[in-house]
């Protein structure tokens, strides 16, 4: 039986000789990479495809996040070019509401891109942590997305998978859209393709994958997303297979938007942004955005108002000050 460092062991059998096993130590398996130009810092987060790492960049000393393509899928050509496409997408961007990519290199066989390192959760971990969101946040985080969502419509381009994993919570930014790995030019999706995402999220048309997408199949995916921040819940639920079945066939409930006492503004937002027929939808973000901003910015005046008349002097407060003022100038005589 080994105990303690199995190296010795490793070597001895021939299993792998004495640079491997250090190298195997270093990388913890494999699954963390060693670069020239960056200090790898903690894991801060993991999907099918890569890793992402906060990270150091040695030559400025400014904060990145990695995106390491996971070694197993380094030699696929098709994850390659989809990982590369997204860097280069994110690159190519700039909008306070969408990250920012830095640049894209291979070292040896890992293949990794860096952004913008933005301090903050994304809205999946914080459902996770806390529940359900406050409908006026939740609310502010659907403006916000549809202006990244404006911009992307602007260069053509279709997300596909709008959801609260994808979506960073920043004090310095607000909601930020990340994750550009499924995006396509609008015109470029086939028949085949158009399912990509996550079934909990995917508009109808996604789901039957109808041919080409637009906009509005991100619409419908941020309608989803707010349901489940304010809910607390998804849209629909089942397997796979059974969601994919209800975006197409079911109507959204409406019970447990009456059950919490969410606002009737809230939930024609949602019917609206999550209309089966993608002609009933907002027809495009900027009308989504204008939309919400109007109800975000008459709830903040009628706060304003209300806070107001609270903070007004009460008319028996003034009499009471008066024969007050009028008592103290007496003494003084």
């Amino acid at each position: 039986m080994v105990s303690g460092d199995p190296g010795p062991f490793l070597v001895q059998k021939g299993i792998c000789d004495e640079e491997q096993w250090q190298t195997w130590l270093r990388t913890e398996g494999g699954t963390r990479p060693i670069l020239t130009r960056y200090e790898i810092g903690d894991l801060i987060g993991e999907g099918g495809v890569g890793r992402v790492f906060a990270a150091t960049d040695k030559t400025d000393g400014s904060d990145v996040a990695l995106k390491v393509l996971k070694p197993e899928l380094a030699k696929d050509e098709v994850q390659t070019k989809r990982f590369v496409q997204e860097a280069r997408l994110l690159m190519s961007l700039d909008h306070p509401h969408l990250v920012k990519g830095l640049r894209v290199a291979k070292e040896g066989e890992t293949i990794f891109f860096a952004m913008e390192h933005l301090p903050g959760d994304c809205l999946q971990d914080l459902l996770a942590d806390d529940g359900r969101m406050d409908e006026e946040v939740a609310l502010q985080v659907v403006v916000d997305v549809a202006g990244a969502l404006l911009h992307l419509h602007e260069e053509h381009l279709v997300h596909r998978d709008v959801k609260p994993g994808n979506v960073l919570w920043s004090e310095d930014r607000g909601a930020v859209l990340i994750d550009l790995g499924f995006a396509l030019q609008g015109d470029a999706a086939s028949s085949g393709d158009t399912t990509a995402g996550t079934v909990h999220y995917i508009a109808p048309e996604q789901a039957r994958g109808d041919g080409k997408l637009d906009v509005r199949a991100d619409i419908y995916a941020l309608g989803a997303t707010l349901y489940h921040l304010t809910t607390g819940s998804l849209p629909f639920e089942g397997t796979s297979e059974e969601v994919l079945a209800k975006q197409v066939l079911e109507s959204l409930s409406g019970e447990r938007i009456r059950a919490l006492d969410l606002s009737p503004q809230l939930h024609y937002f949602l019917e609206k942004m999550m209309a089966k027929d993608p002609e009933m939808r907002f027809q495009g973000p900027e009308q989504l955005q204008k939309d919400v901003q109007v109800f975000l910015d008459q709830r903040k005046h009628q706060r304003d108002t209300e806070q107001r008349l609270r903070d007004r002097p009460k008319l028996g407060d003034r009499r009471n000050r008066a024969m007050q003022d009028r008592s103290s100038r007496r003494r003084r005589r």
